[in-house]
């Protein structure tokens, strides 16, 4: 817990400035609040008992320029922190998302985007909130304490001490709240994380939900989520509920102690009646930090537990990184090199001793049956995962050993389940560069043969397609994608099943276009059609996780294997149809 308050409060650090001088108006009103009291039994002893009335307008005024000045440096105080808690928000959100873009696909594997986002919403809020609301407190309540405590000394150390019998029993109160309270909000802050997952596993999947009639089912199981929420929360609520009032009445008590006491001290001739009046005035300031205690136990608990949630994002490493002395080839021109590439998703071994090569210009075919390692290859080639054995060279040069940026922006990628972004059409085909003109869009979705559909969009290529490209067929998802790709005119193209979605037609029409515009670029194609790959330059077929067969169209029907007997079902079942 220590560790991480002190991160905490580590994000002051770029704004001590401003906390400085934050610090230094709440002081300035503290004290202003600490004089009014004294100055009050002034007024009591002198003006009311003595009868120095001519002094009442000169200790008026004076306590109305402390009132005056307390309001005006504690609303300059409450900018100036306010201010400098939501510039930390900005600089924690703003560097998690800029660690997040840096993690690997694995990570992503790992972690659900629902908790993800739960950590950048509520758990920031709960820092800030911290930051900006219980670090004030803090600071306040005990110069209040402090200060409080030092000027009922001076009027009376007798009544003081009374006053304080209290503290004790408040503060271990405060301590046994405190071990209770915080792994119950850890457990809420974890709980919470689950349901916003589900909400917006169950929100991005809504089509699948209504296709197959599982309305009642997803309902229930966010049914079963948010009452476990509801539980944890009515848990944490109890304790609250148990420690709260008890503490509140033990400073409650310390009212009616001072009174008691004060009267006791005037009757015995120990203090006067101004001096009574002035400690009346301090009890607040006194038992306000007794009574605040628990919520700032409350707060800092639910701060460390979402700032251990954040920091567990930030501290988490990227595994992809890149060497000091990364370098990046003088010139991409797609000469790939598998040299016997091992690769294994924890213990599960997903490619054994690959061996390939790509020549600039060349197209490579991989075909295989489901989970053979097709995707997991093509994904090796941008360095998203890193191999256990071997190298993987790109234009001579292990990818290891590159600089990413440069050698996957030489990458085109297009998969079959094409993400699109809630923008425009153009601007999701320029995605790869945002600075393209209209001209170049426009060529690359012809290509794509993506241009008669966008033609035909209430706004053309300016139209705005919905979240994940809702609104477009599959097809015109996957065009929309091969143009994305073609615009970056990259070394190498990568097509995983990408024409899945597409009529036999619109395919070839595709195919022809790309060998125009693309020839002379190292090509990967993953697919399952057979009238995809027959014209590759090389055919790799892979079974289970190894290289089965390889060699042109010809040469595997010649070999009558596996590759034969995919053109033979096929064919099949195009005649049965």
């Amino acid at each position: 817990m220590h560790s991480t308050m002190f991160r905490i409060l580590g994000l002051f650090k770029p704004y001590r400035r401003l906390i400085y001088m934050a610090l230094t108006l709440e002081l300035i009103a503290i004290v202003t609040r600490l004089i009014v009291p004294r100055l009050t039994a002034t007024v009591v002893n002198d003006v009311i008992t003595d009868g120095k009335y001519d002094i009442l307008t000169p200790l008026c005024i004076a306590i109305l320029a402390l009132t005056v000045l307390r309001s005006a440096a504690g609303y300059t105080r409450a900018m100036t922190f306010q201010k400098v808690s939501q510039q930390i928000n900005y600089d924690i959100r703003t560097g998690l998302y800029d660690h997040l873009q840096e993690m690997p696909w694995e990570f992503y594997d790992k972690n659900r985007v629902g908790e993800i986002m739960s950590r950048m919403t509520g758990d920031m809020n709960n820092v800030r909130n911290f930051l900006c609301n219980t670090t004030f407190s803090i600071f306040t309540n005990s110069v209040c304490f402090v200060g409080s405590f030092v000027f009922m000394m001076f009027m009376s150390w007798q009544v003081t001490l009374m006053v304080l019998i209290m503290g004790p029993i408040i503060a271990l109160t405060a301590m046994r709240f405190n071990r209770l309270i915080r792994p119950v909000f850890r457990d809420v802050r974890e709980q919470n994380a689950v349901l916003n997952t589900r909400t917006q596993e169950d929100l991005a999947g809504m089509h699948v939900v209504k296709a197959f009639a599982r309305e009642d089912y997803e309902q229930q199981r966010f049914e079963k989520d948010n009452r476990e929420l509801l539980k944890k929360n009515l848990k944490a609520s109890f304790i609250w509920s148990n420690y709260m009032p008890f503490m509140d009445l033990l400073s409650q008590l310390c009212t009616p102690i001072t009174l008691a006491g004060g009267a006791l001290m005037v009757y015995l001739g120990h203090m006067n009646i101004g001096e009574l009046v002035g400690v009346t005035g301090y009890i607040w300031m006194l038992t306000n930090p007794m009574r605040q205690l628990a919520n700032i136990i409350n707060a800092t608990a639910q701060a460390v537990t979402s700032a251990e949630k954040v920091f567990y994002y930030t501290d988490l490493g990227s595994t992809i990184r890149e060497p000091q002395d990364a370098v990046s080839p003088e010139k991409f021109e797609g000469h790939v090199v598998f040299d016997h590439v091992t690769f294994s998703y924890g213990d599960h071994i997903v490619l054994k001793d690959i061996c390939l090569e790509a020549k600039p210009g060349q197209t490579i075919a991989v075909m295989g049956a489901t989970g053979s390692g097709k995707s997991t290859l093509i994904t090796l080639l941008g360095r998203f995962y890193d191999i256990q054995k071997g190298s993987i060279l790109v234009d001579g040069i292990d990818v290891r050993r590159q600089k990413l940026k440069p050698l996957r922006k030489h990458i085109g990628f297009v998969q079959q389940d094409n993400f699109l972004f809630s923008d425009t059409i153009a601007d999701n085909i320029r995605y790869g560069k945002p600075g393209a003109d209209m001209d170049r869009v426009k060529r690359s979705a012809h290509v794509a043969m993506a241009d008669e559909f966008i033609e035909h969009c209430p706004q053309g290529y300016e139209t705005v397609v919905g979240e994940r490209g809702m609104g477009l067929s599959g097809g015109q998802k996957q065009r929309t994608g091969i143009a994305r790709a073609v615009l970056i005119s990259p070394s190498i193209l990568v097509l995983d099943d990408s024409t899945s979605a597409v009529d036999m037609e619109t395919e070839y029409e595709i195919q022809q276009e790309l060998k125009q515009v693309l020839s002379g670029r190292t090509t990967f194609i993953i697919a399952h059609r057979i009238s995809s790959v027959k014209n590759a330059d090389q055919i790799i077929v892979l079974k289970n996780g190894e290289i089965a067969e390889r060699g042109r169209h010809r040469e595997l029907m010649d070999l009558d294997g596996i590759y034969a007997g995919m053109v033979r079902d096929q064919m099949s079942s195009a005649v049965k149809v």
